[in-house]
């Protein structure tokens, strides 16, 4: 029980040695007072008119430092049972006068070396909490702190200072070694923010960013605040160190740049789409104003959901199976069995979504008009695939449907077919009207294509 109560004792700075066990207490002020004595005694051996109550005061101090002040007085309990005997004449056990002046003596000096003692490992440990504290929170929030005294050259980084830097844990860090750190293009703002620090009136504060290059090469940007500790001196007020904590917020510099990007790209496919929009309206023909209305209804809703597309995908790319769902699964009138799609996963850019949208639009408005899915028997069947180059090819199939006759003349769904992948794009149209039924394939470039998944599927 002993030895396992010991086991749990640790020296001073650690937390749990605030209040050790009682046994742990008795057994160093018992050990360290029997210590002690013994040293005494040897001494005496040697040096015979040793003072008693020599060794005691350095066995009452280690005792309190290390097991509270209850090891302490249980030392000076016991050290004074152990002089006591040599305090009083052989015949008796009662104190003489100089015998019972020299115990109290004892006793009042080891009480105010308890006390200092004491004192003493409550504030050393109340900073070593403190300390644990403060490095446990300043690690969760990625926080580095450090410490720079120009007199002397004298630096001082935290671990989390050292890996936001990039430096070995147990490095030692120079003034020096963060200059050289700190990228070439914003030198600069580090001198000007210490030089602002500096300056007695005002004492500016404000935090700065900077970017750092780590040994590998590693680009990083760093949040840095600091102040600047002044202190009397014979040329008047001066700063003598400079204070302050660093973070690494080079994931927040990353995602502000996605911002400003994705506003400049929403901004542009914004006037695109207008643009798309009001072609599309100007082409729009019908014989009467219900049909019209129908007709630019279902163009502009093919464009909105592309656009949603995008937008779920914050613009990075258009998933073109979900695209040919959008488009086509409504009318397939509940039978899935009429409309088979095959692929793999593509991400379509957001110029190349828009335009796919109105092709595959226009398709099945047309197969739901007049081609395979006018008809209970008829089917769609959308396949696409990639080549080695990169090119997309995606094939519009019908079969099952009414006999189909090659257009007299060109219509505006034909002609918005062709317009749809023309242009920037530079994609291609090509359509076959086969008695059997319609085959169109639209090929894309790799340009228009955001980096596959190459993730195959089908429907």
């Amino acid at each position: 029980m002993v030895i396992g109560r010991l086991s749990s004792f640790d020296l001073p700075g650690r937390l749990k040695c605030l209040a050790p066990a009682p046994v742990v207490q008795i057994v160093v002020g018992g050990a360290l007072a029997a210590l002690a004595f013994g040293m005494r005694w040897m001494i005496a051996l040697v040096i015979p008119d040793v003072a008693r109550f020599m060794l005691l005061f350095p066995a009452i101090l280690l005792a309190t430092g290390l097991a509270g002040w209850q090891a302490g007085f249980i030392t000076l309990l016991v050290g004074g049972l152990f002089s006591w005997p040599l305090l009083t004449p052989t015949d008796s056990w009662l104190l003489g006068p100089t015998a019972a002046a020299s115990m109290s003596l004892y006793v009042l000096s080891g009480a105010l070396v308890i006390a200092a003692a004491a004192a003493y490992r409550t504030t050393a440990l109340a900073l070593r909490e403190s300390q644990e504290r403060l490095d446990l929170a300043t690690a969760a929030a990625q926080v580095g702190v450090w410490e720079w005294r120009p007199q002397t050259g004298e630096m001082f980084c935290s671990d989390e200072a050292k890996r936001i830097y990039g430096f070995g844990a147990n490095e030692l860090v120079t003034y020096d070694m963060v200059r050289a750190a700190t990228h070439p293009e914003d030198a600069h703002v580090g001198y000007l923010a210490a030089a602002r620090a500096a300056a007695p009136e005002p004492r500016d504060h404000r935090p700065h960013e900077y970017r750092i290059v780590r040994a590998g090469g590693e680009v990083r940007w760093i949040h840095a605040m600091g102040r600047a500790v002044f202190e009397p001196g014979k040329d008047g007020v001066a700063p003598t160190r400079f204070v302050g904590a660093v973070q690494d917020v080079s994931a927040r510099k990353a995602a502000e740049e996605r911002m400003r990007l994705l506003a400049r790209e929403v901004d542009h496919r914004a006037n695109n789409l207008l643009a798309v929009v009001q072609g599309t309206v100007a082409l729009s023909q019908a014989d009467d104003a219900s049909t019209l209305k129908r007709v630019i209804t279902g163009r502009v809703n093919a464009l909105a959901r592309a656009h949603q597309l995008l937008a779920n995908a914050r613009w990075e790319g258009a998933d073109l199976r979900r695209l040919v769902e959008e488009e086509l699964l409504p009318f397939s009138l509940g039978d899935e069995g009429r409309v088979a799609l095959q692929g793999p996963s593509v991400a379509l850019a957001p110029a190349a979504a828009q335009s796919v949208a109105m092709a595959l639009h226009e398709l099945a408005t047309n197969a739901a008009k007049y081609g395979a899915l006018s008809a209970p028997e008829g089917r769609v069947e959308v396949r696409w695939s990639r080549d080695a180059a990169g090119e997309l090819r995606l094939t519009w199939r019908e079969t099952g449907g009414p006999l189909v006759r090659a257009p007299a003349r060109r219509g505006l769904g034909t002609t918005l077919l062709g317009r749809a992948l023309s242009g920037p794009i530079g994609g291609e149209t090509r359509l076959d009207w086969r008695p059997q039924g319609l085959i169109c394939e639209l090929v894309l470039p790799a340009s228009a294509l955001e980096a596959p998944t190459d993730v195959p599927g089908g429907f």
